[in-house]
């Protein structure tokens, strides 16, 4: 009876060291996955991008299987094939709208210049000001070729390794046949392998949703883009509304850059300041209309990321791997936090990771259903 305290005191001080040690432990891998993912960007990235495409076309595939054709579902191999179909093609869209403007805006880029200069000539000439030497530097120092090759250069090094990520997409697909089969050699014990199975599941399923429905709140919010820009005349509205869809996956600062370059264009193009405040009002309403009316009533809840961690996230992503990392890091935490709750020493880094403390205990994650 004696023993008793002192082993219940042993065993709080062995949790509490696991718990430290687990910290560390976790700590000191996402120091090594940083260092891997910058030493190994030419390869890690390809790779990266082909897992969240099969992601996508899981997600395709799930809800094309869900219609029924003739009283009948579609079987999972025709859904698969519907969705790669939709895939390839939109992706054929995607590259020949990138591929035709980027010639056209570097070409044009030269006359923005002089605009440039004779819109900020014309505005210090009104206030008075037109005297002052860091105003007519600041004009002739203003790159909008170098701006606009910046931002389309991120996109063509993703299509410039087009084949590799296809190459890589196969093989994933090929490989999730095999999964379960892997799993269960793993694991000899049941228990085990269905909680791995449990755990996997519900981090497919919440990603799959993420990016299945953050996908078509960013289409739709480029297709009303390009409807907007389209009509009131902006150069190359097709290129900005593919800007605008891929920067709706960065979260906060997304919405707002995707609102600047075309807003700014306009006024560079226009010599009349009214297509410019028709411009960016109307894609600042496209861009609130969609974050929070239509993207709410569809996604439903987010992720469960706390504001801080995105930004984080974001800051560390973007300098690693410029926007394309951006537009990964979030399905990177989430899977992060996910993983993390399902197990006792790391639950702690999920409760942190997460916006408001609540994630999934260790055993529950079979039994999880978000809304």
């Amino acid at each position: 009876m004696s023993d008793t305290p002192a082993s219940s005191d042993d065993e709080a001080k062995g949790r509490r060291q696991s718990a430290v040690l687990a910290v560390f432990a976790s700590f000191a891998l996402a120091a090594l996955a940083i260092y891997v993912m910058v030493e190994a960007q030419s390869i890690l990235l390809p790779f990266v991008i082909a897992v969240f495409i099969v992601i996508l076309l899981d997600s395709m595939t799930a809800r094309f299987c869900a219609f029924e054709v003739g009283g009948r579902r579609l079987p999972m191999w025709a859904g698969m094939s519907v969705s790669i179909c939709v895939m390839i093609g939109a992706l054929v869209l995607l590259g020949d709208i990138v591929a035709s403007n980027i010639a056209a805006v570097t070409e044009r880029a030269p006359n923005y210049q002089q605009n440039i200069q004779a819109l900020l000539k014309s505005w210090t000439e009104r206030l008075g000001v037109d005297a002052l030497p860091s105003v007519q530097s600041l004009a002739q120092e203003i790159d909008v070729a170098g701006v606009l090759r910046t931002a389309a250069s991120q996109i063509t090094a993703v299509a410039g390794n087009i084949f590799t990520i296809l190459f890589y997409v196969v093989f994933i697909l090929l490989e999730q046949a095999t999964f379960k089969l892997k799993i269960n050699a793993l694991f000899r014990k049941e228990d085990d392998a269905e909680r791995v199975r449990a755990t996997v599941r519900r981090i497919s399923r919440d990603i799959q949703r993420y990016i299945g429905l953050k996908t078509l709140v960013s289409a739709l919010t480029g297709l009303f883009s390009y409807a907007v820009m389209a009509i009131v005349g902006v150069d190359f509205a097709g290129f900005w509304a593919v800007l605008i869809f891929i920067l709706n996956f960065i979260p906060y600062v997304g919405s707002l850059v995707g609102v600047a370059f075309p807003s700014v264009l306009a006024l560079i193009q226009f010599p009349n300041p009214v297509y410019f405040l028709v411009t960016a009002g109307v894609l600042t309403g496209v861009q609130v209309t969609v974050g929070n009316v239509i993207e709410p009533r569809l996604m439903g809840r987010s992720l469960n990321l706390s504001p801080l961690v995105i930004l984080l996230s974001l800051a560390v992503f973007g300098s690693i791997w410029g926007i394309v990392g951006m537009v990964l890091s979030i399905p990177f935490m989430a899977i992060a936090m996910l993983i993390c709750a399902q197990f006792e020493p790391t639950r702690a880094i999920a409760v942190v990771l997460s916006a408001d403390g609540k994630v999934t205990a260790p055993g529950e994650a079979s039994d999880s259903k978000r809304a």
